[in-house]
């Protein structure tokens, strides 16, 4: 029996008394020989300066703008069917309170039903703070979280105008697909005798796989370039710590738009939330990773790629992982007292919970996704920061449904770990918590739920 069956037997037996949500589906689409794509485009750059997300040692506002920002959807769609979007977002990420009016507005008014809309920050960390986003982090004077505050409410409107216009923009396209490979991620797992630190594990699981999709008109004409990588988004720190920034992802865009006039490239963020790339410190380096992803990229244009075509199916369901028990209230009122000004911010905003009578947060809910278009092509979608060996394993078990994998998907409650990662320790498994106002670490049940839930979805969309 090869690997791949016995992780599926394993997780069959381990999965068997789990209860897991009713899928949300679409419903099968017909006379699907042409499918359509349409793009759209948004410019976001703040206008302003303004606290950028991502690292809590920031403490002032951003000094001037490197590259614009942008927020770019694909839509697509068999004939006659509902369409899809994916929509790149130049930004750290998005959470649940502060995506769910744009998910509910784009429902409610325009048709787009739950799941079918998927925002997929690129994870930069040079991008402005979104409210209600990494609130434990998002320490600031007043009058600049009412800048955070007006600049949320832009790009709110943004979305969902960028989402009706690629929708508005569907038209007949042929897609192709390949994958390159680019080497600037590195594992950032060290293991020391005091535990698990930062740093660069040369020997540590990453994931090179540089996914490329060609989206052309019938008749050849190139139109859109969506293309992936799994590294996080911390090209820059030091002297351009201040600096607003798409990161290397956006540099990648600028080569491709200046090698290919017209067309517009669009970045699906990899699930990868455990790697950095490597150097980094400098716009320079972001700047250096952002070509060599772009020379990945157009080497796969450059060669014959394997055709996409077929029904489009999606399915999209929500997995609740739980966390280990909370701290009781002397808990809470001792992390008050601590000198780590966030561990006090988190027990704070605990007590201020129980004290209103509130429930606390005993568990995340995770949206998951898998889009598949006939046999060649399947996206795996997961909300949060995913760590690699998630991806790495949704590879190996799906490898016959041509896999592409997307973290950060539709919003991001925290790390989600593995449970390799769980019993090691470590920021992705503990110490990252905090900043996201979670306490934890999550029970190391959530491995098998979400593999289980994957090979749901991936049964739902198979045709």
């Amino acid at each position: 029996m090869n690997h791949a069956n016995i992780v599926r037997r394993r997780l069959f037996v381990v999965m068997l008394a789990v209860v897991l949500p009713p899928l949300v589906m679409s419903q099968p689409i017909r006379a699907a020989e042409m499918l359509e794509a349409g793009f759209a485009v948004r410019d976001i750059t703040p206008e302003k300066p303004i606290h950028l997300a991502g690292y809590a040692a920031r403490k002032k506002a951003s000094e001037r703008v490197d590259s614009p920002l942008k927020v770019e959807a694909f839509a697509l769609r068999s004939s006659g069917g509902e369409p899809f979007v994916f929509v790149a977002l130049d930004n750290c990420e998005v959470s649940r309170t502060f995506i769910e009016p744009v998910y509910e507005r784009l429902a409610q008014e325009h048709g787009l039903p739950r799941g079918s809309v998927m925002v997929v920050p690129s994870h930069t960390h040079s991008a402005p703070i979104l409210e209600h986003t990494l609130e434990v982090m998002a320490i600031m004077p007043e009058k600049d979280h009412e800048t955070v505050i007006e600049y949320g409410a832009r790009l709110r409107a943004a979305l969902v105008d960028v989402v009706v216009a690629a929708v508005n923009d569907l038209q007949p396209a042929k897609l192709e697909y390949g994958v390159g490979r680019a080497t600037f991620a590195i594992n950032r797992r060290i293991y020391q005798p005091e535990g698990v630190n930062f740093g660069e594990n040369l020997d540590g699981p990453v994931d090179w796989d540089v996914p490329v999709l060609r989206v052309s008109s019938p008749d050849g004409k190139l139109r859109g370039i969506v293309f992936g990588y799994a590294c996080h988004g911390t090209s820059i720190q030091g002297d351009d710590f201040y600096v607003v920034s798409g990161d290397y992802m956006a540099y990648t865009r600028q080569q491709l738009e200046g090698l290919y006039p017209g067309v517009t490239a669009l970045y699906l963020t990899g699930m990868g939330a455990d790697s950095n790339p490597y150097l980094r410190g400098t716009l320079m380096d972001a700047k250096r990773h952002g070509l060599e992803l772009a020379g990945a990229v157009a080497s796969v244009l450059d060669r014959p790629m394997r055709p996409v075509a077929g029904e489009m199916r999606h399915a999209y369901r929500e997995v609740a992982l739980p966390f280990l028990p909370l701290p009781d209230r002397a808990g809470l009122e001792a992390d008050t007292k601590s000198s780590d000004q966030f561990i006090r911010r988190r027990a704070e905003m605990f007590l201020k919970k129980l004290d209103a009578g509130e429930p606390l947060p005993k568990e995340v809910p995770l949206p998951m996704s898998a889009v598949r278009i006939g046999d060649d092509l399947t996206f795996l979608a997961m909300a949060g920061e995913v760590v690699v060996d998630y991806g790495r394993a949704f590879k190996r078990l799906y490898r016959s449904d041509h896999p592409w994998t997307i973290g950060y998907a539709y919003e991001v409650p925290c790390y989600i770990p593995n449970i390799r990662i769980l019993k090691e320790g470590g920021y992705e498994a503990e110490s990252s918590l905090i900043y996201y106002g979670y306490y934890g670490p999550f029970q190391t049940s959530i491995e098998p739920k979400i593999f289980q839930a994957m090979d749901d979805l991936m049964k739902a969309v198979r045709n």
